[in-house]
């Protein structure tokens, strides 16, 4: 009696519809708070098993949650480089805001989350700025204070640090005032495909541009055509970039422009090479030369380089599920990478034959913006660095998923190719840093 109560309750518990049992995540209400909050399935399911279902219950303490992770990962991360990121520009009848926001990969670059992210950062900060004509430029300390209904600004971005995952940061801000007699007009330029979001536009770079009309010398017309797009883009340097820079390039002007004058050339980004500054690898006469390392130290050296490649839809799709006729695109990938890291001295001229003690190469998909990010490692126990190495490792590694993709995709694009750390030797430690 006993064995059949037992088996008689196990068949109905079985025939039970899961819905109904207790603290058991639905698949619509997990399908619902995934798509609402951005973070990972299993975290949706235990906060829907916490509150038995209740979605709204279930978003609130996620977004809590989420909130403290992002404060706890943007300290812990705080030391990785954000060299990648977005411009983000809205012009309106009061006048122009640009903001900059930066994080560390250009897939989160690329991802829609980000993007909606520097939309409602940037539509904060001009409804914020437009109001107060003292704030012209705003740094990051001042501008992550700023309110947006009920949170600060540095709390949003919190947020989805603790949802995406990656370190991000809201760097500076610009705002220019429409007034009497003044034009203004802005370009934003993207080097993938134009991004709009409502009245915001997204991008790279972006430009303000602003004319004071002299007293009666200009029509209206002429400076309206002065602020075009075209303008803008044939004449001036951006002021506002994600990408590396040695130095602020911010530059506000102004000064009347006289009937018929056109704008000048002005490059805001200026290098130089100093008289102490010396190429190791050219002798004084110009002449390529190899470094002799025979006097330096033995010491451990590491290096780490990355690269990313865009494989397009349908080939991330293959490469996802292993379906390449050229086989595992992956696995192929890493022991090119391992093998060319090895022989770099084979390729790079000048480059030293040094034991390599440890060669690894990690690849990893993004469905996101369908591409695969390489980082490769090199460690040797020597006399000059592994740079070159961990770089060639990387680069080739992209080559070759390119190569077994080709038959899918001819637009592929390797980019990103970058060090990001070294260490060992007499400069010590690097570690890639925007500027």
């Amino acid at each position: 009696m006993g064995r059949f109560l037992a088996s008689s309750l196990s068949s109905l518990w079985k025939s039970f519809p899961r819905s109904y049992c207790v603290g058991q995540a639905s698949k619509s209400n997990l399908s619902q708070l995934r798509k609402k909050t951005g973070v990972p399935l299993k975290n949706c399911r235990e906060a829907l098993e916490k509150f038995n279902n209740n979605l709204e219950e279930a978003e609130k303490w996620l977004l809590e949650e989420a909130q403290k992770q992002g404060w706890a990962r943007a300290d812990k991360l705080q030391s990785r480089s954000m060299s990648q990121g977005l411009v983000g520009l809205i012009q309106s009848r009061t006048g122009a805001t640009m903001i900059e926001v930066n994080c560390e990969t250009d897939f989160v670059a690329r991802n829609e989350k980000f993007k909606d992210l520097v939309y409602h950062l940037t539509v904060a900060c001009h409804s914020n700025l437009k109001n107060d004509a003292n704030k012209i430029l705003l740094k990051q300390e001042e501008l992550n204070s700023l309110p947006s209904e009920d949170k600060k600004l540095s709390d949003i971005v919190a947020l989805e640090v603790g949802a995406i995952g990656e370190n991000m940061r809201l760097r500076r801000a610009v705002f220019f005032p429409s007034s009497e007699g003044q034009y203004v007009n802005s370009y934003v330029h993207n080097s993938d495909k134009k991004v709009v979001i409502k009245d915001c536009h997204l991008g790279r770079y972006g430009v303000i541009l602003s004319v004071q009309q002299a007293a009666g010398t200009e029509t209206r017309e002429s400076l309206t055509d002065i602020t075009t797009d075209l303008a803008v883009r044939g004449q001036i340097t951006s002021p506002f970039s994600t990408k590396e820079q040695k130095e602020l390039l911010f530059h506000a002007s102004t000064q009347p422009m006289r009937k018929g004058e056109t704008l000048g050339h002005r490059s805001l980004h200026t290098t130089s090479l100093g008289m102490d500054d010396k190429l190791t690898h050219l002798d004084s006469s110009g002449k390529a030369k190899m470094v002799d390392v025979g006097d330096k130290a033995e010491t451990v050296r590491t290096a780490v380089a990355c690269a990313s490649i865009s494989l397009g839809k349908k080939a991330f799709t293959l490469v996802e599920a292993n379906k390449t006729k050229k086989g595992d695109v992956l696995s192929v990938a890493q022991l090119a990478g391992i093998m060319a890291a090895k022989r770099t001295s084979e390729l790079i001229p000048l480059c030293h034959n040094i034991g390599l003690s440890k060669v690894s190469v990690d690849l990893s998909l993004h469905g996101d913006s369908y591409s695969v990010y390489i980082e490769c490692e090199a460690r040797t126990v020597g006399r000059t660095g592994v740079e070159m190495e961990a770089l060639t490792g990387a680069s080739v590694a992209a080559i070759t998923v390119y190569d077994m993709c080709k038959a899918v995709n001819k637009e592929m694009v390797i980019s990103d190719i970058r060090l990001l750390s070294k260490t060992g030797g007499k400069s010590g430690e690097y570690k890639f840093e925007p500027k």
